[in-house]
């Protein structure tokens, strides 16, 4: 076998086998796959789902349950812990792939010797597997090498592979070798793991082509609306600058990686609570602008802000040197959610 897909599922009865339809048409065959589905605790009927799917493919599907919730950040963990093969992918159970994507990522990876290989995604609220006619970006894909400091500073600034563990190919020795791992229990747990996977890959593909479906599930952790587990944001940027400095990476990036803090940080966080509760909570901006300014101390100070951030974004940093009242964070939040809307507030 050639790839370990590592699938935490939890409460996916309903998504589960379309996620497996994609994987087991696949081009690259099912016998080069390794698929290990984590289920979370469900309490519906995702494990009679995965069962099935077992018993049709047991060479290939590797089941393990877990009795408590630990959230998608340990069953990541684990699935890892049981990976066989040199390449690892994760696939979140309500998303799905084409059937060349494997295939794909895989040739690339070894033609070009990256140690992660990603492609573009589609955000797809189809209710069955829909495959693309057209998956080109008109971009030109591209393979970075990150051989020097210098580059991993401009590599760190623009976080060319974004945040998200799926869509994309990975060398399980990057991974295991760097301890690069997910936080447990906690939701937005793939920020702190792709910091870590920006701070350590040293030669990246990036594949032009739309190969990966996400699905837009309104109930899902990062959509649903009055969240308790939106707050879970800050706790893994505590947890993630905590790691930076223990590992000594603030020595040597702490420009790029407070950049980093105050726009994946700070300015999500403020865009979760201005879109994903129904009246915007005053006290968890107030929380946010304390913990960020415990970090940061002038955040003009930094040079990437300067030149990468609209006017809009600039708006609302002013937030941190300047503490809002209540009724001032209110108006920041209108004009927010006509900005996020392109309505001219």
């Amino acid at each position: 076998m050639k790839v370990s897909i590592i699938i935490p599922c939890h409460n996916v009865e309903q998504y589960i086998d379309r996620a497996l339809s994609s994987l087991s048409s696949q081009t690259i065959g099912m016998e080069n796959l390794e698929i290990i589905c984590v289920d979370d605790a469900s309490t519906d009927h995702t494990w009679e789902h995965l069962l099935i799917w077992e018993q049709k493919y047991p060479d290939n599907i590797l089941l393990v349950q877990c009795e408590e919730n630990g959230r998608q950040g340990r069953a990541r963990n684990i699935g890892l812990s049981h990976a066989t093969t040199e390449w690892i992918a994760f696939i979140d159970s309500d998303d799905w792939v084409e059937p060349d994507y494997f295939e794909k990522l895989f040739q690339i990876a070894l033609s070009t010797w990256s140690d992660v290989v990603c492609c573009r995604f589609v955000r797809d609220p189809s209710a069955s597997l829909s495959l693309l006619s057209n998956r080109m970006t008109g971009k030109e894909s591209r393979l970075l090498v990150i051989d020097s400091e210098e580059k991993r500073k401009i590599f760190l600034s623009t976080y060319s592979m974004e945040s998200s563990c799926w869509g994309k190919l990975i060398r399980k020795a990057l991974l295991t070798e760097n301890d690069i791992f997910f936080p447990e229990g906690v939701a937005y747990e793939d920020n702190l793991w792709s910091s870590l996977l920006h701070i350590y890959a040293e030669r990246v593909y990036m594949l032009e082509e739309i190969l990966y479906h996400y699905y837009v599930n309104d109930l899902s952790t990062t959509l649903k609306k009055d969240a308790l587990s939106h707050t879970d944001l800050l706790t893994v940027y505590i947890q993630m600058w905590e790691i930076w400095e223990a590992r000594g990476m603030l020595d040597r990036y702490r420009t790029e990686l407070e950049f980093h803090f105050l726009c994946s940080g700070y300015l999500c966080f403020m865009k979760i609570l201005f879109l994903r509760y129904s009246v915007p909570p005053y006290s968890l901006y107030l929380l946010a602008r304390e913990i960020t300014n415990r970090f940061i101390e002038d955040y003009r100070t930094n040079p990437y802000i300067q030149d990468n951030l609209s006017e809009f974004y600039h708006l609302v940093l002013k937030s941190l040197t300047y503490q809002l009242t209540g009724e001032q964070f209110q108006a920041l939040a209108q004009t927010a959610q006509s900005y996020y809307l392109g309505i001219a507030p």
